[in-house]
């Protein structure tokens, strides 16, 4: 809060709640309060009720973190046009956009709470699912914000990316929520830790995201980005500062494992953003897959 940083975010899964257990005796000893997000993620058994299964989460939510209201309030699960029987991604089934948008779905669940005075905001994710499935709940819906997977090694959601780009296209959906006057949530910006500069998670962050397969290849594919670095800053810095210049982008989640980590990135903040000739040689690291062979 020193430093500046007056957004936590967290979610009724992570750690199966204990991360809003953990959140919550904090903000009862701070002089003021910061913005808190949380998100509600809904599995299969509770899609046929979802404005009930909306409630629940959201009140255990409120309970864990002794709070009134969220300030922002985000939809974990992703979305699709057509949900393929059993289909999960992540945390959870993927919803249709007519579960999304339609009677009983979650932008009246959310919009309820909202009138209540238990949510302030809401949002979705906007990647993992189909492009063109958030993009019409972006276009019809009512959502104020969008979760983004946003960095330095997949731009996609902020940029048009060459022909040859081998990673997954997120359709450029910054720009999209931007136009709508939405605001954007970019994660992902240090892809797990792979960006950190250091080949192996942090003890804390082993067993979650950062001990994904793909990790290891990000991690090479990160030291093709050494040129972006300034004098004296670590890569996890340069690729902070990437996603700090996106215009459309209102904040970036920065995962830490310790305080060192926290101080790291607040030293990003209101630097320069990168040259042409830097945004050129990412363009072509972009059409090579960063020199990795498959």
């Amino acid at each position: 809060m020193e430093l500046g940083i007056n957004y936590f975010d967290t979610a009724a899964t992570y750690g199966d709640g204990q991360s809003e257990e953990n959140l919550g005796p904090v903000l009862a000893k701070l002089s003021r309060r910061p913005l808190v997000g949380s998100k509600v993620a809904l599995q299969a058994d509770e899609l046929a009720d979802i404005p009930s299964a909306v409630r629940r989460s959201v009140e255990r939510s409120l309970r864990r973190l002794g709070v009134d209201h969220l300030d922002l309030l985000h939809l974990h699960n992703r979305v699709t046009n057509e949900r393929a029987p059993g289909e999960v991604v992540a945390i959870g089934p993927l919803l249709t956009v007519a579960e999304m948008l339609g009677p009983h779905g979650v932008q009246e669940a959310f919009e309820e709470l909202r009138r209540e005075g238990k949510v302030r905001h809401y949002g979705m994710c906007a990647f993992g699912g189909e492009v063109s499935a958030y993009n019409r709940v972006i276009d019809e819906g009512t959502f104020e914000s969008v979760l983004v997977f946003y960095n330095v090694l997949n731009p996609s959601s902020g940029r048009a990316m060459p022909t040859a780009f081998a990673q997954h296209d997120y359709g450029q959906v910054i720009d999209r929520a931007a136009a709508k006057g939405m605001g954007t949530v970019a994660l992902r910006i240090l892809e797990a830790g792979a960006l950190s500069g250091v080949a192996a998670p942090h003890e804390l962050n082993r067993g979650g995201t950062s001990s994904d397969p793909e990790r290891a290849r990000n991690a090479e594919r990160a030291l093709a980005l050494d040129f972006l670095r300034e004098e004296g800053e670590t890569l996890a810095q340069a690729a902070i500062r990437f996603a700090l210049a996106k215009a459309g982008v209102s904040t970036c989640l920065v995962g830490f494992s310790d305080t060192e980590q926290i101080l790291e990135a607040a030293e990003c903040s209101g630097r320069a953003g990168f040259s042409s000739e830097q945004m050129a040689r990412l363009d072509a690291l972009y059409s090579n897959d960063f020199g990795i062979l498959a």
